[in-house]
């Protein structure tokens, strides 16, 4: 009956408690030191404005872990519907070919090189500033 009583007990306690610790709960925990959590918390931006989050995800590009550079792509190309040709786990120099071309959007600057294919009939802005703009509405 006691041994019961214990797992009832137990049972409460971690039905109540907050649950992991790794879990993140808002975008800022993108410089965590562990990569899972950087990465997970790259998609808690929504609640804040694009020209916050944006250049924080081009950022995560050059992260050391490979993870966390595809969520920042998926996440860049779901909010700005750009791709600029970066393949997260490519080699490096492929990666800052593709980071400069984002830092160069982000700059109001037309990216160096040829953009992704976009879909027909959907025109994207060439630069941020025009995005920001298109949102802005």
């Amino acid at each position: 009956m006691r041994r019961l009583i214990a797992m009832n007990g137990l049972v409460l306690i971690l039905g109540i408690s907050s649950g992991c610790g790794l879990g993140p709960r808002n975008f800022r925990k993108i410089q965590h030191p562990a990569p899972l959590v950087r990465a997970r918390a790259l998609s808690l931006g929504d609640q804040r404005s694009s020209s916050q989050v944006v250049p924080a995800l081009v950022a995560r590009l050059n992260d050391a872990d490979p993870v966390v550079r595809l969520a920042a792509h998926e996440e860049l190309k779901k909010r700005t519907g750009q791709d600029f040709g970066y393949v997260p786990w490519a080699e490096e120099p492929e990666r800052q070919a593709a980071v400069a071309r984002w830092k160069d959007w982000l700059g109001g600057r037309p990216p160096a090189g040829t953009p992704s294919p976009q879909k027909p009939g959907k025109t994207l802005p060439a630069t941020a500033t025009q995005y920001r703009q298109t949102i802005r509405g």
